[in-house]
This record gives structure tokens, C-alpha cells and sequence, in this order.
């Protein structure tokens, strides 16, 4: 027994040892994990490296761990952050770990169609937008924020006027028809700008025909996916999110023109009178001398009165000597916007639900009585676990907005017509207080009275739109590995339109009566029209989900979709109201003689059946297989139906064995391609296999002296095998994340082609007595490639995190016509009316070359001689002069023209360039330190090409109509003249580019309209949680945002007036002048509860 006691006070002699020199080979470390806002992150996984040792922060963001004495190397992983290895130096005893977000994300599940994917498993070409890059943009539009973010999502802004929305395509112009992507908002149909940007969780942007052929029909130019964000379980907790922001607006290019009377009524003066021979203004030499003496008077001198009354031609008359500026006196520089969020969200493990609400208000550039565009969001979703196996949730928003203005029918009417007339001798009113319309100096009328109307209010227009949509989902789970789904949506969506317009009264003479204008814009009318659009969708699919043998993962999508839509138009007009103020029709007392009433209703329906399998052995190699069989009533019953198919694959090298020590520095390497076939159900009419038939009107044939004769017109022929557009699409990509996930870079080639295109067939015979009848006999090829960039990264400044972030993207594409039926000549006559041929790139510019200007009027007359120049003769007063431009015979033939005016006898003309901004590209920076925030996106388009219409007032001057109110400063200085030769512009004469050599395109005086845009510039403070918390607040952060700030063009060389984005060739008198395109600048605050 005493052996065996002394054997035991051994062995715990020895334990006691052992254990005393593992103490003192351990030691304990502590610290704390925290973001980049220093807020911390509660569950990081610390541990040990090559050990399973470990552990992990509490609420706190705190852990501590036992480590070796001589120090270790710590790993921490969070879901949504880069993976930190931080090494322990021996005797720290205390760590602070600051862990950086991953914006890679290669395991994020990226929406699909009719489901999710794998970020790292995908085989089509498709991009996402998460929230952050939406979040605290100074503007309205959600699609205004795409612009630029995303390469090959093309978007561009076609007006300045609250409300409006950028037209968008994916992948640039390819059809000849109807080319707008399909814009999915939770899965159902709806607008991008309808959607409150607050509510967006992510967007995905579906390119190549692969990932959107489960589509099918609608999806023939792209899919865009807004996923919005809904509540999720905080053990009953709620969280309210406020974001408020007030600021201005103000235009992008300058407003400042021509305010002195006496320069004004000179140049116009002098244009008028090299076209006329006359005075446009019926201005004497002593009128003039008046005007010059008060050149520089910025306000009314008491010696120099600006509106003299004076007996002329035995009356009373009023003349006008003042120095007044027509566009400040009618619109404003700066007004003002807010916007304001606010939303709800919460729940349990069982329901979940988010409330939200949004109003934005744009005040407009009227000035007397403001145009104000108002906009409300509300949205409400709500997901309720039945039980285990089943979901029900329900999502309803709901979009409203009006836009109130004052003119003739609309804003763009008003002050494009205000742009004539009202030059800067003339005031608003006369010294009686009447308004100033009619007089007897000139034989036109004063901004055609629109001043009158827009300071009067009596021109009132409200455009009104309402949206609701409303889906219900089920999603049953009966095994782990499936879910079916079966959603129902209606959706309903309304535009109503009011415009009323009066009589307007002015005064001539002194002593003469008031009178009244009382036709056209003076009428006493009201007009109203209701669109009234209906919805409905149904969708049942089922997801199956299953990984064998650890090595083989299948997932597949099998549903069914239908879907009708229903459209109903009502317009109606009265006259001779009897109230000024009331807009009723009830108290019209007649009806116009033209456009009193009308209708029209139209309606189609979809099915669809689709699938999609998606296999992948152990996540290297990547095959997709989809496709969708779909019917639309919009075709003849033998032709409606269309199977489109699409297939993918992918080839993930970086997880091969060979790729052994590079996946050190490259986490992921894959290519993938697709090809793919959709169909476009979008052609030009709801009714195309039908010929129908219209009411018309006889234009000299009335009865009663009042209503006009009518008759029936039968349409245009259809062809008998009137089918589908279809586009097949071949794309190749590349994806490759380095660095741990801190260098991200995709690129993709494609090529697109567009079959079957419907257009005018062939034409027949005049005895025949019809147009050409629609057929499929046009296709279209386009090209293109794309390529993204990013690197992301952190460091250590003064002892705390400085993350930063720069990111670049690039696309460009070329469409041609490959196949063009009703153009076999190809003649160029009717391009810029929607014609083709073979061989076209779409948005190829021709013109005329020119060689300066004739130096002299002789060499000018000689070149005359030898070269024909009938071509252009009119407005060509006096003949060829110098000072006119030189138009060079480009085929040497004597005679300066188009020749047979087909691509192989063009004349004179040449391709001068491109009209499409087909090379686009963004770029982004960000930083974020103690708090701070910065960000910086620019976005810019390559060479692109302008000829500005003749009626471009803003870029011609006085060479356009002359008589023109809004006078580019300065202008006389680019205007040619003995003493100015080396002007921009040809010797001055009256409507040159309206209907002289200057209509005619040339390379002189085309523009290049490509730009770099500062788009967005944001700085931000987020005051410390340590602090907000203490009052209950869990965020509040405080920030500048600008949208539009400025821009880089050659087109400012020119014109300072046309932003790039707004040089675009309108209808007719809308060149005149129209509304400017806007900068925003907004401060606002974030808070969350």
C-alpha cells in the first residue's frame, strides 16, 4: 500500500508540473470586433490558425481567448465581411479588429428569374445593384440612378420636365421596334420610376438571352429585377427609418441671354434685314439712338423712362426702349425640392412586415405661379408563416403623382412658344397695367402671349397618375429540397389629364380698347382625357434544390404564367365655359368643331410554360439548360405560339487541382457562355394580323356648314404568316475576384441578332390603292462588349479604419441591318423618317463636307460658275456671297447635291458620324473613416454626333426663326463679317438653318456630343452610436448630396446653352426653347430607431 501512495504522489506530482508548464505556455487575449462605423459585430468567429480552437464576440462585439504564450495568428469571419488574419505579437494582451466589408459577395444569392443563384454559380450575363448604391442620390427618378452604375444598361434623359422619365435599353437599339426591357418589381410588371428608391433591397440587370429566356416574349431586350426590402424577425422589435432632404434646383447650362433692348432689336434687326430688306422691328434711327442710350442702364433711369408714349401716324402710341430679360421675368433659376421616407419594419420567426411612405415635391422654374410636381409612394408587405411547410405573404404599393403647370395644353408648349418675339425692349405689361401682346412695330405678337397665361394662372394643366398593384404569394415547402409557388397580381393604373385655357386681354394703343385673344391658345376650353390600364398575372412554379454525393448539385424551375392586360381611353373637350376659375365639364355651353370626343380600347393576352435546370459538379463546372413555350394573342391563331430556348455553361477554373498555391491570390476564375433565343411580343399595334378599319374625316366637306363629313379607311394588307420578332443572342464572359475578393473584374463579348423585325413589306402596285402591308422581312445584327472593375480595400489611419473603393465600368455596341426588304435602292431619301437598308448602322449621320467660308463675294459668285449650287438656293438673298459657306463637290462631278440619293450614288454626302451614345461608361470612389463619408460617381458617353435642327433656337440664334426672345449674349461676335472672319458661324441672314444651306447637314456644324458628367457627389457624418444611444437612437447620420453638379463637352465650345444630354432633335417649334435639364443640391438626415 505504501508503494502504491507513493506511486499516486508521483503521478499528481507530475500532472501538477504538466499543467503548471501549460499555464505558462497560454495566455489569455481580449478585444473587441467592430465595422468600419466602429459599431459592433456580435457572433464574429475567431480562431486560432491551423487549430479548431476558438471563439466568438458577444453583444458587445467582445471575446476573449486563450492563445500561446509566444503569440498566434487569429482568423475572424463574419458573413458579409472579408476574412481578417490578425497576427498577436507576444505580451498583447489587448486587440481592437476592425473587419471590412465584402462587396464581392461570391456567395450571395443573386435574383433570378423565378428564383435565386448563387453569385458564383451564374452562366448568363447579369449585374446587381445593391441597396448602397441607391441610398442618399439627390434625385426622383430610380432610373436616373441606373444611369452609368451598370455596363450595357444604357439610360438617357430626354427631358428637363418634373416627372419625366429617361428612355432605357439593355445592350443598346436592338430592334427597329419596340426595344424596352422588361421591368419585374418583386415579380411583378411595373415602372422603374414608380418604384420609392428607399424601398429597393437590389436590382438585377438579366442581359444575354440565357438568363432571361424563362421570360420569354417579354423579355426580348433585357429583364431588370427590383427585389424590395421587407421585414425580418427582431423578436417583436420594431425599427423606424426616417430620411428627410431639402434643397434646390437650378439648370445645368446657363440662362443668361441677351437684356439689353438696343442689341437685341439690332441683331434681329440685322438678320431680318439681309433675308427681307426691311426692319423686323419698326424701328426708326431716333428709336434706335434711344435704345443706345440706355445700353447700360440695368433698371430705369428717372431721365430715361423704358416705355415712352408719343403721337406717331396721328394716335397715341406706346414705345418701348427698355432693357428687359425675358427669361428671369418668366421663369426662375432656383427652386425648391424635398423628399421625405419614412418606414416600419419588424416581426418575429412567424410574421414579418414592413410599412413604408414616401413624398417628394418638385417645385418647377414658372415663376409667378410655379409649376409643382408632387409624388407619393406607399408600400406594404407582409410574410406570414402558416406553418412548417407554407407561406403566405402579401405585397401591396401604391404610386401617385400630379403635375401641375401653367400653358397651352403643356409646359414644353408654353415656353417653346414664348421663345418668339419677346425681345428685350418689349416689357411684360405696358405703363397701364394691361398686358403688352399686339403692337404696331412689329407684325407678329409678343411671346405669343404666353406671358399673358403664365402670369394670369387662367392656363391651367394637371396631369395626374395613379398606380396600384397588389400580389399575393403561397410558397409551399413540403421537402427541404422543394417549394412550390403560386402568386396572383392585379395591378391598375390611371392617367388623367386636365388642361383648361381662356381668353387673354391686352391693350395696343393708349387710347384704344382692350381686346381679347380669344382663338387658339385664347380659347375658352376644357380639355380632359383618362387612360385607364388593367393587369392581371399568374404565375405557378415550382424550385427544386438537391446536392448528391457532396459532389453533384442539381437545382430546376418548372411553372406556368398568364397574364392579360386592357386598356380604355376617354377624351372629351367643351367650350365657352361659364366660369373662369371653375374647370367643369358641366359648364362648357358648346364643343369644339375638332376633337370634342374620343376613345379607343385595346387588349392582349400571354401564356407560357417555362423551365429551367441548372447542374454543377462540385462547383467547377457549371451547365444551365432553359427555356419557354409561349402564345400571344397579338398574333393570327396559326402563328402564335413560339418556342424559345437558351442554354449556358461555365468552367470555374480557379477550383481545379492544377490551380494549386494561385488560389492564394485568385478566388475566383470562371468563363461562361450562352446562347440563347427570345421572342418580342411588343410589335406595332395590339391587332397585327388583323387589316381594320378607321373613321376619318373629310378636310373641305361639312354638313350644316359645322360638322364634317366622314368615311371609312381599310388599313394597309397583312401578311398571311405574320409571326414573331425573335433575337438570338451568343455571349461570352469572364469573371475574376483576386485579393480576397478586393479586386473584382467581368467582362462580356456578345453578339445579337434581331430576325423577323416587323416593318413596311414590299411595296404595290398603285392600282392596287394600299400601303405596303406589315411583314417580318427585316433583321438586325448588333455587337458589343462590356467590362466592369473594382477594388475595394482598408487600412489603418490614426489608429483607426479608412476604407476606400474605386470602381469603373465600360460598354459599347453596333447595330446594322442585315436584312431590309422595303428598301432595295437603298436610298437615303426617307432615313431620317424611319427608313433603312442593308448595310446600315443604326444612328449613321449623312452630310455634305464644307471647305471654311468664301473669303469674298467674287470668288464666291466664281465657284458658283463652275460649281452648280441649285441644290440650296433658298433664303439665299442676293445670291452666294462671302461670308456664305463653302459646300465642297465631294465626287467632282459640277454639281454640289445628293446625286441619285442612294447609298451607291450618295452625291455630295458622306457618313459624318454616329447619332447613338453607344460607348457609355462610369466611374466611382468612395471613402469612409471615423464617421466620415465621401462618395463620387461620374458618368460620361463616347463620340457621338448632333445636327441641330433648324429650329434649334438655342444653338442657331438668329439664323433659326431670328425674331428669337431667349439671344444667346454676344451672339453677333460668332457671326461673320469683314471685320471677323475667322467667325463660328456664316454672314448673318434670317432663317438659315430653318430653310437655307444650313438645313442641310455638314460637317461644320456637327456636334459632338459626348460628355463626362460629375453625376452624384455625396459627404456624410454619422454622429457615434455611443453617443445617439444614449437618447435612444440607434443611427443618425447627416449629409450633402449633389446630382448633375457639371459636365465636360465639346458641345460647350459652341453653345453653352444645349446640354449634351438635351441635345436631341425635337418636333418643330419645341426646339424653339424647352426645359432645362436640372442640378440638385441636398442636404438631409438619415435617423433609425
Amino acid at each position: 500500500m505504501k508503494v502504491f501512495n507513493s506511486y499516486v504522489f508521483l503521478l499528481l506530482l507530475l500532472l501538477t508540473g504538466s499543467v503548471s508548464t501549460l499555464s505558462a505556455q497560454n495566455r489569455t487575449v481580449s478585444g473587441k470586433v467592430l465595422d468600419a462605423l466602429q459599431e459592433p459585430l456580435i457572433g464574429v468567429s475567431i480562431v486560432i490558425d491551423g487549430t479548431t480552437q476558438g471563439s466568438i464576440t458577444d453583444v458587445d462585439g467582445a471575446f476573449e481567448l486563450q492563445i500561446p504564450a509566444g503569440g498566434a495568428t487569429l482568423n475572424f469571419s463574419y458573413v458579409g465581411y472579408l476574412t481578417e488574419k490578425v497576427k498577436v505579437k507576444p505580451g498583447q494582451k489587448n486587440i481592437v479588429v476592425y473587419m471590412q466589408e465584402d462587396a464581392i459577395m461570391l456567395d450571395e444569392a443573386v435574383v433570378i428569374g423565378y428564383g435565386t443563384q448563387k453569385k458564383v454559380n451564374l452562366t448568363g450575363a447579369v449585374a446587381t445593384v445593391g441597396s448602397e448604391k441607391l441610398e442618399n442620390r439627390a434625385t426622383q427618378s430610380l432610373a436616373n440612378m441606373l444611369q452609368g452604375s451598370v455596363a450595357g444598361l444604357n439610360v438617357t434623359t430626354s427631358s428637363g420636365v418634373p416627372g419625366s422619365s429617361p428612355s432605357i435599353n439593355v445592350r443598346g437599339t436592338t430592334s427597329i421596334n419596340s426595344a424596352g426591357p422588361l421591368v419585374l418589381i418583386d415579380g411583378a410588371v411595373g415602372e422603374l420610376d414608380r418604384v420609392n428608391p428607399n424601398d429597393v433591397e437590389s436590382i438585377s440587370v438579366i442581359k444575354d438571352a440565357s438568363a432571361a429566356a424563362v421570360y420569354g416574349a417579354r423579355a426580348a431586350f433585357g429583364v431588370i429585377l427590383i427585389t424590395t426590402k421587407s421585414g425580418s424577425a427582431q423578436d417583436g422589435k420594431a425599427t423606424v427609418r426616417y430620411s428627410g432632404r431639402l434643397g434646390w434646383q437650378a439648370p445645368t447650362t446657363t440662362t443668361d441671354y441677351e437684356t439689353t433692348g438696343y442689341w437685341s432689336v439690332y441683331t434681329v434687326n440685322t438678320f431680318w434685314r439681309a433675308k427681307n430688306g426691311t426692319n423686323y422691328v419698326d424701328y426708326t434711327d431716333y428709336d434706335m439712338q434711344q435704345l443706345l442710350a440706355r445700353v447700360n442702364d440695368r433698371t430705369e433711369h428717372p431721365d430715361r423712362p423704358w416705355v415712352v408714349e408719343e403721337i406717331r401716324n396721328g394716335r397715341k402710341q406706346w414705345v418701348y426702349y427698355g432693357n428687359y430679360d425675358w427669361w428671369d421675368m418668366l421663369f426662375q433659376q432656383r427652386r425648391p425640392v424635398q423628399q421625405h421616407n419614412i418606414s416600419l419594419s419588424g416581426g418575429t420567426k412567424d410574421i414579418k412586415y414592413l410599412v413604408s411612405g414616401a413624398y417628394d415635391r418638385q417645385e418647377g422654374i414658372q415663376r409667378a405661379h410655379p409649376d409643382v410636381y408632387n409624388k407619393y409612394n406607399l408600400r406594404a408587405k407582409l410574410d406570414f408563416r402558416i406553418n412548417r411547410w407554407a407561406t403566405l405573404s402579401n405585397n401591396t404599393s401604391f404610386f401617385s403623382s400630379n403635375y401641375k403647370s401653367l400653358g397651352d395644353g403643356s409646359v414644353d408648349n408654353t415656353i417653346a412658344y414664348s421663345a418668339r418675339h419677346a425681345l428685350a425692349n418689349f416689357p411684360m405689361k405696358n405703363p397701364d397695367g394691361s398686358w403688352l401682346y399686339s403692337t404696331p412695330y412689329l407684325d407678329y405678337k409678343i411671346a405669343n402671349g404666353r406671358h399673358i397665361l403664365l402670369n394670369e394662372g387662367t392656363h391651367r394643366n394637371v396631369d395626374r397618375s395613379n398606380d396600384f398593384s397588389n400580389t399575393t404569394r403561397l410558397v409551399i415547402t413540403p421537402f427541404k429540397t422543394l417549394s412550390i409557388t403560386g402568386d396572383f397580381t392585379y395591378r391598375l393604373y390611371q392617367n388623367r389629364n386636365t388642361s383648361r385655357s381662356s381668353a387673354m386681354n391686352y391693350r395696343e394703343y393708349p387710347d384704344g380698347p382692350l381686346l381679347a385673344y380669344d382663338t387658339g391658345a385664347g380659347m375658352n376650353q376644357l380639355d380632359e382625357v383618362v387612360q385607364t390600364r388593367n393587369y392581371y398575372s399568374a404565375n405557378v412554379y415550382a424550385n427544386y434544390d438537391e446536392t448528391f454525393g457532396e459532389a453533384h448539385h442539381v437545382s430546376a424551375t418548372a411553372g406556368f404564367n398568364y397574364e392579360t392586360w386592357s386598356s380604355k381611353n376617354v377624351s372629351v373637350a367643351g367650350i365657352n365655359l361659364s366660369s373662369i376659375n371653375l374647370d367643369d365639364l358641366n359648364l362648357a355651353t358648346g364643343s369644339p368643331t375638332e376633337g370634342a370626343y374620343g376613345g379607343g380600347q385595346n387588349e392582349y393576352a400571354l401564356a407560357g410554360f417555362f423551365a429551367r435546370i441548372n447542374y454543377d459538379y462540385k462547383g467547377r463546372y457549371l451547365f444551365e439548360v432553359s427555356g419557354r413555350y409561349d402564345g400571344s394573342s397579338r398574333f393570327a391563331p396559326g402563328n402564335r405560339w413560339g418556342l424559345f430556348p437558351s442554354a449556358s455553361a461555365g468552367w470555374r477554373i480557379s477550383e481545379e487541382p492544377f490551380f494549386g498555391n494561385a488560389k492564394d491570390l485568385v478566388d475566383n476564375l470562371k468563363l461562361r457562355a450562352s446562347f440563347g433565343s427570345l421572342g418580342n411580343q411588343n410589335v406595332s399595334s395590339y391587332y397585327t394580323y388583323m387589316r381594320l378599319i378607321t373613321n376619318k374625316d373629310f378636310s373641305n366637306y361639312t354638313f350644316d356648314g359645322s360638322i364634317k363629313g366622314k368615311y371609312s379607311s381599310l388599313g394597309a394588307p397583312v401578311a398571311s404568316d405574320l409571326t414573331w420578332e425573335t433575337a438570338q443572342q451568343w455571349d461570352l464572359g469572364l469573371d475574376l475576384t483576386m485579393l480576397n475578393n478586393r479586386l473584382n473584374f467581368t467582362g462580356d463579348v456578345y453578339i445579337r441578332d434581331t430576325k423577323d423585325m416587323l416593318t413596311d413589306g414590299m411595296a404595290l402596285p398603285g392600282v392596287y390603292g394600299a400601303d405596303s402591308p406589315s411583314m417580318n422581312s427585316a433583321e438586325l445584327r448588333t455587337k458589343g462588349y462590356e467590362l466592369s472593375v473594382s477594388w475595394r480595400d482598408q487600412f489603418k489611419l490614426a489608429g483607426k479604419p479608412f476604407e476606400y473603393s474605386v470602381g469603373f465600368n465600360l460598354s459599347d455596341y453596333k447595330s446594322v441591318i442585315t436584312k431590309y426588304d422595303n428598301n432595295p435602292n437603298k436610298s437615303l431619301t426617307n432615313l431620317t423618317k424611319g427608313d433603312y437598308y442593308v448595310g446600315m448602322e443604326i444612328g449613321e449621320i449623312w452630310g455634305f463636307k464644307t471647305d471654311g467660308f468664301f473669303k469674298t463675294t467674287e470668288e464666291a459668285q466664281a465657284y458658283a460658275k463652275e460649281v452648280d449650287l441649285s441644290y440650296s438656293t433658298g433664303r439665299l438673298t442676293g445670291g452666294w456671297q462671302a461670308g456664305d459657306l463653302k459646300f465642297v463637290d465631294l465626287d467632282g462631278n459640277g454639281v454640289w447635291g445628293v446625286g441619285n440619293d442612294t447609298v451607291d450614288k450618295p452625291g455630295d454626302r458622306t457618313i459624318l458620324g454616329n447619332s447613338l451614345p453607344t460607348l457609355s461608361y462610369g466611374i466611382n470612389a468612395s471613402i469612409r473613416w471615423m464617421g466620415f463619408d465621401a462618395s463620387v460617381f461620374f458618368q460620361g458617353t463616347g463620340n457621338h454626333y448632333w445636327y441641330p435642327h433648324g429650329e434649334m433656337m438655342p444653338f442657331w440664334g438668329c439664323y433659326s426663326y431670328p425674331y428669337l426672345s431667349y439671344l444667346p449674349t454676344d451672339f453677333l461676335g460668332k457671326v461673320w463679317a469683314e471685320d471677323n472672319p475667322n467667325s463660328y458661324f456664316p454672314r448673318a441672314r434670317a432663317y438659315s438653318s430653318s430653310g437655307g444651306y444650313l438645313s442641310k447637314v455638314n460637317d461644320r456644324y456637327l456636334q459632338n456630343i459626348r460628355y463626362l458628367r460629375l453625376k452624384n457627389l455625396t459627404v456624410g457624418y454619422t454622429i457615434p452610436a455611443t453617443l445617439t444611444k444614449k437618447a435612444g437612437i440607434d443611427q443618425i447620420r447627416i449629409y450633402f448630396s449633389g446630382e448633375n453638379l457639371c459636365y465636360w463637352s465639346p458641345l460647350k465650345k459652341n453653345s453653352k446653352y444645349v446640354d449634351p444630354e438635351a441635345a436631341i432633335n425635337r418636333s418643330g417649334v419645341n426646339n424653339n426653347a424647352y426645359y432645362p435639364w436640372a442640378k440638385t443640391f441636398m442636404f438631409g438626415i438619415d435617423i433609425t430607431f
